[in-house]
């Protein structure tokens, strides 16, 4: 089984990109399940997703303790929360930021999203940028399924902008990850 916490925004779509990634592994023939973490948040403060992936049905029903991945959708969320505890001893942590860490890959979601009109409310919609890097890092679904159903999470003006910024970050992490094994 594969489990993932997502850091994210409130209003940012982690919530929505933990849906989305259960949504495709059930599509491809897997077990998906996504938890949202919800209280007072407000539009701005940290929250998190779980998602779960496994070959048979998931048979947990809590939030993820700790992660195989760590997904964050908004990289100041590093320097004001410990992501680390939300991870496994050997997790793998995947940021959206400019600024590369030995602990973690990152990418530049935000440019991506600016790149390609993503925003809303002033704010750089990464979240299916963010579900398309995890794709590639750790192959558990594929970039077609994201593709595919991407129309089924944003509103239809938004789904080609959306598609092609979800096959750019996907290759642009595949190239990352090419690059940090060679």
């Amino acid at each position: 089984m594969i489990e993932v916490v997502f850091f994210g925004r409130g209003g940012m779509g982690a919530v929505t990109a933990a849906q989305l990634l259960a949504r495709v592994a059930t599509i491809e023939g897997k077990f998906g399940q996504a938890i949202p973490e919800f209280g007072a948040e407000r539009r701005g403060a940290i929250v998190r997703a779980y998602l779960r992936i496994d070959d048979k049905p998931v048979e947990i029903h809590s939030a993820v303790s700790a992660g195989d991945y760590v997904v964050v959708l908004d990289g100041r969320i590093v320097s004001q929360t410990n992501v680390k505890v939300f991870g496994k001893p050997n997790a793998v942590y995947i940021v959206n930021s400019k600024e590369e860490e030995p602990w973690y890959i990152a990418i530049d979601a935000t440019s991506i999203a600016l790149k390609h009109g993503l925003v809303a409310a002033g704010w750089p919609l990464v979240n299916m940028i963010m579900a398309s890097a995890f794709a590639a890092v750790s192959k558990a679904v594929t970039i077609d399924g994201i593709v595919k159903t991407i129309p089924e999470f944003v509103p239809a003006r938004a789904v080609k902008a959306n598609v092609e910024a979800a096959r750019e970050a996907y290759e642009l992490m595949l190239k990352k990850l090419a690059v940090r094994t060679a």
